[in-house]
């Protein structure tokens, strides 16, 4: 772990007693005593939740705010698996089996992250087996999602149609309906973009230019609008 990233992870303080209830969308909401075991702390942006390879020891709810989930190779490369948002589990299957953590987590947008241990997790399982089905599909969810992102990455035919699906998809779990059409906030840096549709920065600056060019998406800031769904869709290869 470098010097930066120990610093932000020591800059996370513990959020008030009174935050400690789980979002109503996350689905460990449901077993009873949950709120009771877990330890809430508030993470700033660019602050690193855990890191690939340590070893797990419960999962995380990511109660607020978004984080961007990654993987390395041997050579240093980055490949961003997800952006997760409110509700969202994090190092589920590491965390139930005590394996090591699969990917890194960090924050694009502070919020608070709640712990549960691995120990308090099982013990409240056994006592309601009922929760195994909502398991198996939060299990489902996060397959499905890794097959869409490996879909994209290895099925897509060209750079353009990757951005394209990646765009659609962030109107879909992150949009807003305005007059000028669906807006998304961009908590991503063109770099990390690429890290995502496995191009290089400069691919993505000028394919950004092009849709900006056709009217296809708005760009001012830190926020994105999508214009022309059905263009969008169709450069994605996806029914509008």
């Amino acid at each position: 772990m470098s010097v930066a990233s120990r610093a932000l992870v020591a800059e996370a303080i513990p959020a008030p007693p009174p935050m400690r209830v789980l979002p109503f969308n996350s689905p460990l909401r449901a077993i009873p005593g949950i709120d009771r075991v877990s330890r809430s702390r508030i993470y700033p942006r660019g602050a690193v939740v855990f890191h690939e390879g340590n070893i797990a020891r419960g999962v995380y709810v990511l109660s607020s705010g978004r984080a961007k989930v990654s993987i390395s190779s041997a050579d240093g490369k980055k490949l961003i698996i997800r952006v997760a948002k409110s509700g969202d589990v994090l190092g589920l299957y590491a965390g139930l089996t005590g394996r090591p953590l699969e990917a890194t987590a960090e924050m694009v947008e502070g919020g608070r992250v709640d712990f549960i241990s691995r120990t308090d997790l099982l013990n409240l399982m056994g006592r309601q087996q009922a929760f195994s089905s909502d398991l198996v599909e939060m299990f489902s969810r996060q397959f499905s999602e890794f097959v869409d992102n490996t879909r994209m990455l290895l099925l897509s035919e060209s750079a353009l149609e990757k951005l394209a699906r990646l765009i659609v998809r962030w109107g879909r779990d992150f949009g807003e309906r305005t007059t000028e059409g669906v807006r998304v906030q961009i908590l991503l840096t063109q770099e990390e973009i690429a890290q995502i549709i496995g191009a290089s920065r400069e691919t993505v600056t000028r394919l950004f230019s092009a849709l900006k060019r056709d009217k296809i998406i708005r760009v001012k800031r830190d926020a994105l609008w999508i214009r022309d769904s059905d263009a969008l869709a169709s450069l994605a290869q996806l029914a509008p």
